[in-house]
């Protein structure tokens, strides 16, 4: 208890140990002047006496307590500008003012409603940012997954597949960096063969469905979101997992959502088998009642469209009245974007969703796009891989009736995808614009009908 008290309060890093070795030179300089019988409290109490009387005599007292309180402003305020940049080093991993954080904790107390629409590591990304921002947040998850441990525990189970729920309740989990580690710890192949590639997540989230005896995935996630405290909550589009079929441009179909990618062709429509999954009713009201809807970002054709084959859900997001926003992915992806644009992605939301939409409702408001370009020694090695940049070709875009949102979304580093931090905060903007909008257009709908 003592140990963990005295841990807490110590001074961070390097300074404790400074500390600690002043301390101990006093301590050791303390003992020796008590043996030598120097009486060293007497000796620092008339030095410290001699050099007031001496500075009180020969310094005007006009000078010596401006020169005093000066001294001990400037220290106050170096030490105010030094607790405060260390508590935001913190509090604000994206580098944002004190006002900014202060700002963003308000709002994230406030809740404004999210629903997010994807899966795989785009989804999950977007969400370390955008709990800075609310805690009432729902990630809605496709169940399409059939690779990798997902893929083992979906077959031998017969259960939704875990991965990309994990990923996402790891994501909006409370900081605490052991037990999100702990979540996402992934067995080597060193590991006996049940165990191998397994990711600890996974088998968690398997051990609470067998725990509910329904196979009901959505009850084990929630309490696994209890018990990680996640910042929102997480649902799978359904409690059944679903069987994707791609057509290809060549005539073949090919099944199953890990093979898609590797087919090598063009996908001309992707569908599921039947009978289709039942949407969670949850997903349902969370579409409902969110205040902005955000589809993306992800692979378009095993994250994202995937969840778009729910005629319910569609519907639902086309009758919302919030901002409906679709993140434009920043590279392209072989074996299912190879060549698109960013109008290509959105051609293909709207030729999947078509058939359930009324011809006066629409799937999308705003498409974000990143328009900064990544280094050349970036370029070159995805290049290689067969990947570059998605293009922003607006005029397409403003023909289909989205509004574009170009801005810098790239984070630092080798790898070329979103910034968390940027991410949500341009997310947050289109938000905050959007509602500027609407309350002046009521405003001035208002005052015609009752002018003054």
């Amino acid at each position: 208890m003592v140990k963990r008290l005295l841990r807490k309060y110590s001074f961070p890093g390097l300074k404790k140990w400074v500390f600690a070795i002043v301390v101990a030179l006093f301590a050791i300089t303390f003992g020796i002047a008590l043996i030598l019988k120097a009486h060293p409290v007497t000796l620092i109490a008339q030095g410290t006496w001699n050099l007031l009387s001496y500075i009180a005599e020969h310094v005007p007292p006009t000078i010596s307590g401006i020169v005093a309180i000066v001294a001990g402003a400037a220290l106050l305020l170096y030490a105010f500008y030094r607790s405060n940049k260390q508590v935001l080093n913190i509090v604000a991993p994206d580098n944002q003012s004190l006002f900014e954080t202060l700002d963003r904790a308000h709002m994230a107390s406030k809740g404004i409603k999210i629903a997010c629409i994807g899966g795989g590591t785009g989804l999950s990304n977007m969400l370390k940012g955008l709990k800075s921002y609310s805690s009432n947040i729902t990630a809605i998850v496709t169940v399409a997954d059939d690779g990798g441990s997902s893929g083992r525990l979906r077959e031998s189970m017969d259960m939704v597949p875990p991965g990309d729920i994990r990923n996402c309740i790891a994501a909006l989990s409370h900081d605490d960096e052991v037990i999100t580690q702990l979540f996402q710890y992934r067995f080597d192949d060193e590991a006996p063969e049940d165990l191998k590639q397994h990711s600890f997540g996974n088998l968690f989230l398997t051990a609470l469905v067998e725990l509910g005896g329904s196979k009901n995935m959505a009850d084990a996630v929630a309490q696994a979101c209890r018990i990680l405290k996640a910042r929102g909550r997480v649902l799978p589009v359904s409690n059944e997992a679903m069987h994707l079929i791609a057509e290809m441009e060549d005539g073949r179909k090919i099944e199953g959502e890990s093979n898609i990618p590797e087919a090598d062709g063009k996908i001309i429509e992707l569908s599921c088998t039947d009978p289709r999954p039942e949407i969670l009713p949850e997903v349902i009201d969370a579409i409902e009642e969110a205040e902005i809807i955000i589809i993306g970002p992800g692979s378009l054709y095993t994250s994202i469209i995937p969840n778009l084959l729910m005629p319910d859900l569609v519907r639902a997001i086309a009758k919302s009245t919030a901002p409906k926003i679709y993140v434009c992915n920043v590279m392209t992806q072989p074996g299912e974007t190879g060549d698109y644009s960013s109008s290509d992605h959105v051609k293909s939301l709207i030729k999947h969703t078509s058939d359930y939409l009324r011809a006066d409702q629409s799937l999308l408001d705003f498409i974000l796009v990143n328009d900064a370009m990544p280094h050349k020694r970036q370029l070159e090695q995805y290049r290689a891989d067969g990947q570059h940049p998605v293009e922003i070709d607006s005029d397409e875009l403003k023909e289909l009736g989205i509004t574009i949102k170009p801005t810098n979304l790239l984070q630092s580093g080798n790898l070329v995808r979103h910034n968390t931090y940027k991410l949500a905060k341009a997310i947050i903007q289109i938000y905050q614009a959007e509602l500027k909008k609407r309350y002046r257009e009521t405003k001035k709908l208002v005052e015609s009908k009752f002018p003054r």
